[in-house]
Formats: C-alpha cells, sequence, structure tokens
C-alpha cells in the first residue's frame, strides 16, 4: 500500500494498550496493537481500483464501516489507496437508495469528509412526522446519528424529534430490540441507541439512558462478552465508552473485560470473526477497530497520514550483478504494528522457477546456499506477504557459482 508518514492517534492508542498490558506479540518479540492488526487487515482488503474494501468490491456496509474504522484510528480515509481508488472515493460513490444505506453512508460520508447540503436534504427526508426513521429503533438510532453527521446539533428541531421517538421505542426492560415491538431488547439494538442518544447530547443521568445502561449491563455474559459474539461486544464497549465509563472497570469487568474478551475473536491476519465459529469478516473486524479505537459515533474526518502497511525488503545479498558467495539472503520487515510476515507464503522464484522448497524461510530473512543455485547469471523474483495479506516483491539479478 503506497502511504507514507504515521497515523498520531493509532500509535498514541497503541501506547495507552501497551500500557494496560493489552498489545498482542508477534514473531520476533515486536509489539502490535490489536487496533492496528485490525487496520492491517482491512487495508490489505481494499481494491486497488475503486479504493472499495470487502470481499464484493463496492459493497456498501463494508466499505461504509473501513472508512468509519480509519477516521476512528484518526487515519484520513483520503489517504486509504492502494492504487488510483481511495476509499473516500469509494465511500463518494456508495448508494443510498434504501433508508439504511443512506444512514450509514451519510455517518461513513462524515468520516470522509464528504458531507454536502445535499446529503443533509436527504437525511432529512427521511424522517417521518414523529420524528422517528422508518425500519424501528435501530433505524431510529442511525438517524440520530446521521442526523449529527451532516451537522445539526443539540436543540435542533429534527434531532429533539428523533430523540423523543427513540426515548418511545424502547422495550419494557429499558432497552431497545431490533424487531419493532418485541418484548426484549438485544445488546446491538440497546448499544446503538445509547451511542445516538449521548451523540444528541443526552446527559448520562436522563432517566432514558440510566435504564439503557441497566439493561445493557444485564445483559452482559459472565466471560465479558455480549450476546456470545464479537459483534454485539464491539457494540457494547462503543456504547460504554459513550457513557463516560471503561469497559475495563467496575461492573462492566467483573468475570473478564470486555475489551479482552472482544480481542479473543481477532485472528492472526488481523481480522476479527463474524461469528465464534466463523471466519474473519470485513463488517466484523471494522466494527471491533472503532471499538479498539475509542472512536465514537458519528466519527470525525481522520486527518492522520497513514502508515504504509505493505513488507518492506531492507537487505539483498548479494547486490545486483554480484556473485553469490555461500549464501543468498532477503531481509525484511513488517511495518511498526503490523501482523508480522507470513513465511509459509514468502516465495523466491529463480529464472522463472521456484524454489522456495530449497530455501530457509523464516519471519525475518530468507536464505538460499550457493550450491542449490544454478551457474551464470540469475533473475531472483522475492514475494513476501503479512499475516493481513500484503505483499511486496523484490527482483534484481545475481550470479551463481555454482
Amino acid at each position: 500500500m503506497s502511504r507514507a508518514g504515521g497515523a498520531a492517534r493509532t500509535h498514541a492508542v497503541v501506547t495507552t494498550l501497551c500500557a494496560l498490558g493489552a498489545l498482542g506479540t508477534l514473531a520476533g518479540g515486536a509489539s502490535a496493537s490489536p487496533l492496528e492488526r485490525a487496520l492491517d487487515y482491512l487495508s490489505a482488503r481494499q481494491d486497488p481500483a475503486t479504493g472499495a474494501v470487502g470481499p464484493e468490491v463496492g459493497r456498501a456496509a463494508d466499505t461504509a464501516w473501513t472508512a468509519m474504522a480509519a477516521a476512528g484510528a484518526a487515519e484520513s480515509p483520503v489517504a486509504w489507496t492502494r492504487g488510483t481508488g481511495t476509499l473516500a472515493s469509494a465511500v463518494g460513490a456508495l448508494p443510498m437508495d434504501a433508508t439504511s444505506d443512506l444512514l450509514r453512508v451519510a455517518v461513513a460520508r462524515r468520516a470522509a469528509g464528504l458531507v454536502d447540503a445535499d446529503l443533509a436534504a436527504r437525511v432529512g427526508a427521511q424522517q417521518s412526522a414523529d420524528g422517528s426513521f422508518p425500519g424501528g429503533p435501530i433505524a431510529t438510532a442511525w438517524g440520530i446519528l446521521a442526523v449529527r453527521a451532516v451537522g445539526r446539533n443539540a436543540g435542533d428541531p429534527a434531532l429533539t424529534a428523533a430523540v423523543a421517538a427513540l426515548a418511545a421505542q424502547r422495550a419494557p426492560d429499558g432497552g431497545w430490540a431490533a424487531t419493532p415491538g418485541a418484548a426484549a431488547s438485544d445488546a446491538v439494538a440497546t448499544a446503538t441507541a445509547i451511542q445516538a442518544l449521548r451523540a444528541a447530547r443526552m446527559p448520562v443521568g436522563d432517566p432514558v439512558l440510566a435504564s439503557a445502561r441497566a439493561r445493557l449491563l444485564a445483559l452482559r455474559d459472565p466471560d465479558g462478552t455480549f450476546g456470545r459474539a464479537p459483534v454485539p461486544t464491539a457494540w457494547a464497549i462503543m456504547a460504554i465508552r459513550s457513557l463516560g465509563e471503561r469497559p475495563g472497570a467496575g461492573p462492566w469487568a467483573r468475570g473478564g473485560s470486555p475489551v479482552a474478551a472482544l480481542q479473543r475473536f481477532q485472528q492472526d491476519d488481523g481480522g476479527v470473526r463474524a461469528t465464534p465459529s466463523s471466519g474473519a469478516s470485513v463488517f466484523a473486524t471494522a466494527v471491533a477497530a472503532l471499538a479498539f479505537s475509542r472512536g465514537l459515533l458519528p466519527v470525525s474526518p481522520g486527518t492522520a497520514r497513514t502508515p504504509d502497511r505493505a513488507p518492506r525488503v531492507v537487505r539483498r545479498s548479494p547486490a545486483s550483478g554480484d556473485v553469490v558467495r555461500g549464501v543468498l539472503s532477503v531481509r525484511y520487515e513488517d511495518e511498526r504494528g503490523g501482523t508480522g510476515i507470513d513465511p509459509s507464503r514468502t516465495t523466491i522464484m529463480v529464472n522463472g522457477a521456484d524454489i522456495t522448497r530449497t530455501t530457509r524461510v523464516t519471519p525475518f530473512t530468507l536464505q538460499v546456499r550457493q550450491s542449490a543455485l544454478p551457474l551464470g547469471t540469475l533473475s531472483v523474483s522475492v514475494l513476501v506477504r503479512d499475516r493481513a495479506g500484503h505483499a511486496t516483491r523484490s527482483e534484481w539479478s545475481v550470479v551463481g557459482s555454482g
């Protein structure tokens, strides 16, 4: 990925996590935060041509959520690029046909710095006369986040009406349910509503939020998760922080911190599993990244330049044109805080033939004995991959001496 510089807030978050002992350890002892590993995974899944992110290029949810995650870590979606397309340009091209798409994309467009009068008008046109947004409590909560994203502040009539409508949509237990009219609330809907009400500047002592907090705490599992799954746990972490509380302290941490529980769902490649039994997904990883970053919805546009997340070849021996004497070696490294080099996916080609099987490959070096190389001029191509999926190719010519 062609990016330079560093993200100040990302590394500030890393420093904090280090102090809390929340860092994972990569091969060789290099430390990486869950946040940076998640961002590494997400950036490796960006389409170079369009800037969109996800297994289905242009899929609205994946691209929108990645933009929010990047901005939550203070990284600029404008700077996220692996080719001609940027993450910001991909967000600008997302469809906004359905109400749910429009509201989510409005929040993502704020993260990308793409809010304009037309977007504000489109969000406002979706609001019903009673202040709610079509689709139930979650849609109304997202409506509040979208109204805030397009620049409406506390006291604005549209925002006031939406807050009143969301409060009226509560379940009898004090939380909110994903399904309108359901008797029992769930963690995702309740956490979304809490974030929306806090974004609208509802005081934490308000009875609506007090009962919502109590309900969210009651939905917590003994192991620190919510819904025993990563996405509800990430949502809950964000809601807890929006209340001004620490998810790793007090009643939220009894039996285990939700943050530590969320980290258990993160894979070696930085991705976060969508469910306890499934593989990683862009959506789950982006939501988890927001929780790790401590960003609160709607996130403001990121401004920090982002790091180059591709591995780097730092030394080749012998140099181009020189004779191999003893060993041909390559030294490489991943970016600071990355997922680390994957030796099993690092390869070497000599004159078009794959000789990786006869090569010693570690997370830091690749070595080939002189005796394993042909005589004469050799075209060498080394492909280095990190666990997230970023790759770097280094090519040069040497002379084999047998």
